[in-house]
């Protein structure tokens, strides 16, 4: 590091406004710090703290100095922990931004653990000290437990509008996911009836919600993957060429997670309608995790729109290859994932 290097670190803001707002939103300390203008991008940045995070990080911390080895034991323990580590965002993703009667929307809004390491986070952090932010509610924690919210406005701007400190600020936020965990033993029969609901509780909370399982069947993923490919509409988006080695790629590396004759097990359902299911099989989740070059989602429409309740339809696909003559799956619904709408939150 030089003088050079920090020097071109502070250039890059070209004006800064402080806002200095505080409050508290789901448990989280939310510290609106300014608006930085850099050329003609405007962008509102954002502090957080969630106080659960860092004992998170503490425990983990302790863990890692026992005599425990730092690898989970099992899929099913680092999927816990991938979902324990993750902090509340409560202003995330941000939609739109009223400050006093200006209205800004946001073409991307990103948010990122800060880290002492990070010398541009520092640098930010000292700019926005100099200039008279007070960092009400997060001024003893430590840094590397906050995390930085940058909202990115639409426009161009010669200047940051004025504002007073009295000025109030409006968020709209956009649709986001929470995962709750459940990890409820089920058996799956490929081809059987389901006529009772399946009702299951959030392990943290208690609180109780069912599912109603139609069907469950196999699906051989190579078989869809050859009608993807075969849509005139793909190939024409690519030179023969393209499509060759783009086909080519997914193959050699679809095979590390399904091979060839192998298919995928599919369960198709009806619940809330703000929620969604994940399915593993206890075989899985038991077994020491594996490090795997590829990493692939995929998303099943089920054939018809409405189940047997007259719900919408929904599918979960097991990620796991079976033999096609598989009469029957241990699983566990492992996690419900929840569709929370957007809303407005106010700092007056």
């Amino acid at each position: 590091m030089n003088i050079r290097y920090l020097q071109d670190i502070l250039s890059r803001i070209d004006e800064i406004k402080v806002i200095g707002k505080s409050a508290t939103v789901d448990g989280v300390v939310c510290n609106v710090m300014g608006l930085i203008r850099h050329g003609m991008e405007m962008e509102l940045l954002i502090l957080q703290y969630d106080e659960n995070f860092e004992q998170m990080i503490e425990e983990s911390e302790e863990a890692e100095m026992s005599d425990a080895a730092d690898v989970p034991e099992s899929n099913r323990m680092l999927m816990r922990a991938d979902r324990r580590n993750d902090a509340i965002n409560s202003i995330f993703p941000v939609e739109k931004v009223f400050i006093g009667e200006g209205e800004f929307k946001v073409y991307v809004s990103e948010s990122g653990q800060m880290s002492t390491e990070n010398r541009e986070d520092i640098l930010l952090l000292v700019q926005f000290l100099n200039n008279g932010w007070q960092p009400n509610g997060i001024d003893y924690q430590n840094i590397n437990t906050l995390f930085l919210t940058r909202a990115k406005l639409e426009g161009d701007y010669i200047s940051i509008p004025d504002f007073d400190s009295s000025t109030e600020i409006r968020f709209v936020t956009g649709i986001r996911s929470v995962s709750h965990q459940v990890e409820k033993p089920v058996t799956l029969i490929v081809g059987g009836e389901y006529s009772d609901r399946l009702w299951f509780q959030d392990a943290d909370t208690g609180e109780e919600h069912w599912a109603q399982i139609n069907r469950v069947y196999l699906l051989d993923m190579w078989a869809e993957m050859e009608k993807t490919f075969s849509n005139p509409k793909i190939q024409e988006k690519m030179t023969s060429e393209e499509f060759t080695r783009a086909k080519s790629d997914f193959e050699k590396h679809f095979l590390e997670i399904c091979p060839r004759g192998m298919y995928f097990p599919i369960v198709e359902y009806e619940c809330e309608e703000d929620i969604s299911l994940q399915f593993y099989s206890k075989a899985y989740l038991d077994s020491k995790p594996l490090h795997r070059g590829s990493s692939m989602g995929f998303i099943v429409a089920p054939d018809q729109s409405t189940g047997i309740l007259g719900l919408k339809l929904k599918a979960a696909v097991i990620q796991e290859p079976v033999s096609p003559d598989t009469s029957s799956i241990e699983v566990e619904l492992f996690q419900y994932i929840r569709t929370i709408s957007g809303r407005e939150i106010v700092l007056k």
